[in-house]
């Protein structure tokens, strides 16, 4: 059974290994930790926010998070899963967006951004069906900040 919980400081380790071994391994982005301030200091970092993980018996296989920028503007980040429990099958991917979108709603964001490394084509479709829409670097709100920046850039605007 998936277990869907708000991210507890315990679990600060593994996420870090398990954002990491994705992003390097998996699509060969070359990131650091000291990149990402939010693997240092998840809690911190999402408190205006929010952060959540998927586990499968106790292990994370999923992770989600809501940066704040503004009283409008909100960012989707740290959207991962293991690869065996991607796909429709178990809906993790949905569950994770459907808290986060309720989350994002109940504090009143407008806006949802969202970059995604280029070469993760699979996600772009994903967040296409979730209302994302492309737009481009010049759109993006102030504040907003991303590492790659061979990145695509989504939208969602919330009604």
């Amino acid at each position: 059974m998936i277990i869907l919980d708000v991210f507890q400081s315990k679990d600060q380790e593994e996420l870090k290994a398990f954002v990491l071994q994705i992003q390097n391994n998996e699509f060969g982005l070359d990131f650091s930790e000291t990149d990402q301030p939010d693997l240092l200091d998840t809690k911190s970092f999402y408190k205006n926010g929010g952060f959540w993980t998927a586990k499968l018996q106790d292990q994370l296989v999923g992770t989600i998070g809501l940066q704040k920028l503004d009283d409008s503007n909100a960012v989707l980040r740290k959207m991962f899963l293991k690869k065996e429990v991607r796909g429709s099958q178990l809906n993790i991917a949905q569950k994770l967006v459907d808290t986060l979108l309720d989350c994002a709603q109940k504090k009143d964001f407008k806006i949802i951004w969202l970059d995604t490394p280029a070469v993760a084509t699979a996600s772009h479709r994903f967040y296409e069906r979730n209302g994302f829409v492309e737009t481009d670097q010049q759109n993006l709100p102030k504040g907003y900040q991303f590492i790659d920046k061979n990145s695509k850039i989504y939208k969602l605007i919330l009604a």
